[in-house]
């Protein structure tokens, strides 16, 4: 029998998730992410993770009870090899769950490859369907590749593709029924997302700053949302993510439209049921996204003769001082860049 980490959080969180980067770079550069005024060094590469450590690292976390897996970056898919690497995840007993979070612009051609190699839910982020803002936002990226991307998705017959909206307000949030209509058109899911103080603290204002809850109100003025049941509380599937079908409004194939708010500012309860540590492309177990707490593991994945029993004392040191919550609202300074951490 696996032994579960939720033996190493006092019964306060059970860790089944790990979502890995696999590198800090990206094709676009949005201000939520890296910021554009902000010089950006990128990692030499003999400081990433090999493929190699990566496996050696998820074998490890798979043997503690981890069953779900998400690829991020930066964008993963710039990263050579990566659909190789999926496909090797993949093969790792235990693994139940494989997850890629994308700007889709890299996908259409690899889709159809992803999904034969494990892949089952892709996460889309896209702000804006408005091909000019779409540049604005993301740093010269082309909204056309984009859509693409999420076709090619939608064609490869993944079980699960959401999109994932971040609200800006003046920016995007005059967007939000032509996205809930485009998702109906597609058939796939949207979640607004609240920003969050990741990349520096000035990205988050008073200015830019729109809860999912006005946007939710906003919503209801027009439809009627049924909010979905939650999982049991020991057992969190959906992320942090609160559900709803629209009623009366039903995409090509006869199904609801569904949408989900992520509300990491507003939702005071948001952290209650976390179930995932961060590896990033460096090579830093990270308990929680919002806040600094974070332990080395490379010096033991690379030292000579080390074991997975050491690795596995790494596991659980950093579960062990997981967080009850962010620190989010508590004028939160981020240390590094969201591109450096992992989506």
């Amino acid at each position: 029998m696996r032994r579960q980490l939720v033996l190493l959080c006092a019964g306060v969180h059970i860790v089944t998730y790990m979502r890995i980067s696999v590198t800090d770079r990206c094709n676009e550069r949005c201000a939520y992410c890296m910021p554009h005024d902000v010089a950006i060094e990128w990692l030499p590469k003999s400081q990433i993770l090999t493929y190699e450590e990566i496996l050696r690292v998820a074998r490890v976390a798979t043997s503690l009870g981890v069953t779900k897996f998400r690829v991020t970056g930066g964008e993963p898919l710039v990263r050579k090899n990566v659909v190789e690497f999926i496909g090797q995840l993949n093969k790792l007993p235990g693994v139940t769950d494989i997850g890629l979070s994308t700007n889709a612009t890299l996908l259409a051609p690899l889709a159809r490859l992803l999904r034969a190699n494990g892949v089952s839910k892709v996460n889309i982020s896209l702000d804006t369907l408005d091909a000019g803002r779409y540049r604005e936002l993301s740093g010269n990226g082309n909204l056309a590749d984009a859509l693409a991307g999420l076709d090619a998705a939608i064609e490869a017959k993944f079980p699960q593709v959401k999109l994932n909206m971040v609200l800006i307000k003046g920016r995007n949030d005059d967007e939000v029924f032509d996205l809930i209509d485009f998702v109906r058109q597609k058939a796939v899911t949207l979640r607004f997302v609240e920003l969050m103080p990741i990349s520096t603290s000035e990205v988050l204002t008073d200015d830019n700053f729109i809860s999912v809850g006005h946007i939710r109100r906003r919503i209801e003025k027009r439809y009627k949302l049924v909010a979905l049941p939650e999982p049991p509380h020991d057992v969190r599937g959906n992320g942090p993510a609160l559900y709803y079908e629209v009623g009366n409004l039903r995409n090509p194939s006869g199904q609801p439209v569904r949408l989900g708010f992520i509300g990491a500012m507003t939702n005071l309860h948001f952290c209650d049921t976390c179930n995932k540590v961060r590896l990033t492309a460096d090579g830093k177990l990270r308990p929680c996204l919002g806040a600094h707490l974070e332990y080395d593991i490379k010096p033991v994945l690379r030292a000579t003769g080390s074991t997975d029993a050491q690795l596995r004392e790494v596991f659980v040191q950093t579960i062990r001082n997981k967080p009850e919550e962010h620190e989010f609202r508590n004028n939160y300074m981020p240390g590094r860049k969201m591109v450096a951490i992992g989506g």
